[in-house]
């Protein structure tokens, strides 16, 4: 017996699947192809990358005392606090290395395979579902947040677990699935408030294909009364948005943008091709079509629209718009095949999707390789260098920092943190200049001795940690710190790594 995914000719006129429908084996299977190939090619090199910036303030953020995370997420980081309070309970189970950090994101962006395989065969029809989940573990981006231990990757499962959710309430209006559809719409607004954005296609849909008014008048009382649950973190949040004021909306930003989520000019013009001839063959998948393009497109457009007042305009925070980007290009490239290929409509629409499929692997293996480097964001290799100076320190050393490219969010600090978390505070170097750790302070910066000398004391050798500066490795220093530094000791040995170098200063001898 041959199973096809989907019947052939007529399957492009014939109305949504029922829900039922698809409750058999071929379905729940692709499902798991889909999660297993976004898994495999997540998984590879998953801990091999250094932590970077942000996946440090998560690793701080996660491991800060339930005082010192409430400063902390009333300071400066309440947007994640959610987040952090889940990696908290995963560390239990993973640990807090990269791998173990990065394993929930991975297990969110195979599940997020899984559900776009589901929501595609609700929508459209399960070849379409099928293709859409491959590329969506096609394109770069979805390698790139798999491995980040950060909060985008569960934000993007939740958008469409909780679109799935929505078609299953409509369909089966029973007061339970209405209570797991606003379940899941507080959950993404905890995790990260701007996906909230993916209800303005889900208000589309429900316009467009509720039975009447009741359906209409059930979402909106289920959405008014989710939302309620996540406007005290979004007023409270406001109040934080200086911490990413920093953010631009220029054209440099938008190409920035554009070539993260898609993965360069090439692949932006095939999923535009497919993204129009979706919007073009939609028919009375019409409303389906539209809920996905508004789900797509409105989110980064509002970015740019409201860059100068909220600073939203960065290509992770629209992570969530990828599944319907994906959905948009395997419904165009499927049912574009077999508009040319009719008597074989099956198999021509599976060949196109696939092909456009390898297409976008192909093309985005340059991508693919640049996110398993040692180092992300231009960031130096703070690892290796607190490695070495793991390897070659010993109790009573020191260590300070002269860190010109992490400075303002004392990045070269939370690495030899991280590097040093097993250690006893009587093995590893003492961090000489430091007057209140930033997990005392409720900041991500730490708070520095403003007497230098009675801080530094009498230890013999220092292991500076040094970015951003060409030449004289005290330059950027505070002049009195420099003065104090090349009085007191002279350069044993300099080593060096991307980007970074470590001096060590060992005290000289008394005349």
């Amino acid at each position: 017996m041959i199973v096809t995914l989907d019947p052939p000719a007529s399957v492009a006129d014939r109305p949504a699947t029922p829900l039922g429908a698809v409750r058999d084996w071929v379905t729940p299977a692709l499902a798991l192809l889909g999660a297993a190939a976004a898994f495999v090619v997540g998984f590879v090199d998953l801990g091999k990358r250094d932590l970077w910036n942000d996946e440090f303030a998560t690793w701080h953020g996660a491991t800060l005392s339930a005082h010192q995370a409430r400063m902390f997420i009333g300071n400066i980081d309440l947007v994640h606090g959610f987040y952090y309070l889940l990696v908290r309970g995963w560390m239990v189970f993973a640990g807090d290395s990269p791998a173990g950090l990065r394993f929930l994101s991975l297990l969110a962006v195979s599940a997020t395979a899984a559900l776009i395989v589901v929501l595609g065969g609700r929508l459209f029809d399960r070849a379409v579902g099928a293709v859409a989940a491959l590329v969506y573990v096609a394109l770069p981006v979805t390698s790139r947040y798999a491995q980040e231990a950060r909060s985008y990757a569960l934000v993007t499962c939740g958008a469409v677990l909780a679109t799935w959710l929505l078609l299953r309430a409509l369909e089966r209006p029973a007061r339970r699935h209405w209570w797991l559809y606003g379940a899941s719409i507080v959950a993404v607004g905890w995790l990260h408030f701007v996906a909230l954005l993916v209800l303005a296609g889900h208000l589309f849909y429900v316009w467009r294909t509720a039975g009447g008014p009741d359906r209409r008048w059930q979402w909106t009382t289920v959405t008014g009364t989710s939302t309620l649950f996540v406007l005290p973190l979004l007023v409270l949040a406001s109040g934080q948005s200086g911490q990413i004021s920093w953010i631009k909306g220029d054209w440099t930003a938008v190409r920035k943008v554009f070539a993260e989520l898609v993965g360069g000019v090439p692949m932006l013009a095939v999923v535009v091709l497919f993204l129009l001839l979706g919007a073009a063959l939609a028919a009375q998948r019409r409303p389906a079509v539209f809920m996905l393009v508004i789900w797509a497109v409105l989110p980064p457009v509002f970015g740019y629209a409201t860059f100068t007042l909220l600073h939203l305009f960065m290509a992770r925070y629209f992570l969530f718009t990828v599944p319907a980007v994906a959905l948009l290009v395997a419904f165009g490239a499927v049912h574009s095949g077999r508009l040319v290929a009719r008597p074989v409509a099956t198999a021509a629409g599976l060949a196109v999707g696939l092909a456009v499929v390898a297409g976008l692997a192909f093309a985005g293996l340059p991508a693919q390789r640049t996110i398993r480097t040692s180092t992300l964001e231009g960031q130096p290799s703070y690892v290796a260098a607190t490695r070495y100076i793991a390897e070659h320190a010993q109790p009573g050393d020191g260590v300070a920092f002269n860190d010109g490219f992490g400075g303002p969010t004392d990045l070269a600090r939370k690495a030899t943190d991280y590097q040093f978390r097993n250690q006893s505070a009587a093995t590893r170097p003492r961090d000489v200049f430091l007057a209140q750790a930033a997990r005392d302070r409720g900041w991500l910066t730490a708070l520095e001795c403003a007497d230098q000398v009675t801080c530094l004391g009498d230890t013999q050798r220092v292991w500076l940690i040094e970015t951003g500066h060409i030449g004289n490795q005290f330059e950027g220093l505070p002049p009195s710190r420099a003065n104090l530094l090349q009085s007191a000791f002279t350069v044993k040995h300099l080593e060096r790594f991307e980007k970074v170098r470590v001096v060590e200063l060992v005290r000289k001898s008394p005349h």
